[in-house]
């Protein structure tokens, strides 16, 4: 019976964020996010844990928050608040209004601390929605927005270098895959800057990576870096580590390609700057991903009790693993039709 709950939760959840997306004014797409809210804190709440409904309380709380700004937000805009538009509000500091409640969704810098925190009271699945299903509806609205103003500007650059720098001091993965989650944002609101498709192509290949390394440790039922070294199976370490690089964009793999497209369409700008502060932030998550390949490759010791011990890699790894290796080809095909 909690089965087909949490799938009835699950679809009510896919429903509002293609309502926001297909919505023709900013109401309809304010009611689909919380449609969207509604279908996604069952999923939260719905295991026998202190910690899961502690997270879905500050999950609602913090949506909630957000929520009510962007409809404040457009309200204004609207015809019934046109006297105090006209005296004290622009349609830049609305537009602005509405950018900060939707990086409060997104968890963007500088309202990025309660994703680490809520994402470490989850479990490996629900990270994955929320790092990836709960942004799609956002960003979508964020696209529509006025582009390159100086405030998505400014939520770029904090996001990348806080997403960087909060994940160096970090011992959970989960709180590891939160601050990559802001950093990539970063890189994924640019992709804003000049096209709608590039954004999109970017989600999915993120999507893509991520779901193959939470898969990884859902499987092994590990959450910290001190028990990726107990995993005695080296072909999962080796799967671990190849989805790890692809996600901090190191070439050939496919994390690489999104990465690379974007920087073409900076230096065709000459946004030189934000290539300098997005790579260093990029090197930064590299250097922590190579800490927890360290671990995974060069470390070991006994298997505990609470480790699910694997022989065999089975084959849905090996495919999903095997997409960070075909960046190489893409890369090729993608510099020949350029």
């Amino acid at each position: 019976m909690i089965f087909y709950t949490n799938n009835l939760f699950f679809l009510v959840m896919l429903l509002g964020s293609l309502i926001t997306m297909s919505s023709s004014s900013w109401f309809m797409a304010w009611i689909g996010m919380e449609i969207n809210l509604m279908g996604f804190i069952p999923l939260i709440s719905s295991h026998s844990n202190k910690r899961y409904s502690e997270a879905s309380m500050k999950y609602f709380f913090i949506q909630s928050i957000a929520s009510s700004t962007f409809l404040f937000s457009f309200l204004l805009s609207s015809s019934f608040f046109s006297i105090i538009q006209s005296i004290s509000m622009t349609p830049w500091m609305i537009s602005s209004i509405m950018l900060l409640s939707l990086s409060i969704k997104l968890g963007a810098s500088p309202f990025h601390m309660w994703l680490p925190t809520i994402s470490d009271g989850l479990s490996w699945m629900n990270c994955f929605i929320l790092m990836t299903w709960q942004k799609i509806a956002p960003l979508s609205m964020i696209s529509l927005i006025n582009q390159k103003s100086f405030m998505l500007l400014m939520i770029i650059y904090m996001s990348a270098m806080s997403g960087s720098i909060g994940g160096l001091n970090q011992t959970s993965l989960r709180k590891i895959m939160a601050f990559s989650s802001i950093s990539h944002m970063a890189w994924i609101l640019t992709s804003m800057l000049f096209s709608k498709t590039l954004w999109m192509i970017y989600l999915l290949i993120y999507s893509i990576l991520i779901f193959s390394i939470i898969y990884n440790f859902l499987f092994l039922n590990i959450f910290h870096i001190n028990q990726i070294f107990t995993n005695l199976n080296k072909n999962f370490n080796m799967l671990i580590i190849m989805n790890f690089f692809s996600l901090g964009g190191l070439p050939p793999f496919l994390g690489f390609l999104p990465k690379w497209l974007i920087m073409i369409q900076l230096i065709q700008n000459n946004m030189m700057f934000m290539i300098f502060v997005l790579i260093s932030s990029t090197l930064i998550n590299l250097y922590f991903y190579t800490r927890i390949s360290y671990s995974s490759i060069l470390m070991y010791n006994n298997n505990n009790k609470w480790m699910k011990t694997k022989k065999t890699v089975p084959l849905t790894h090996s495919i999903l693993s095997m997409f960070s290796s075909f960046g190489l080809i893409l890369t090729s095909m993608t510099f020949s039709l350029l």
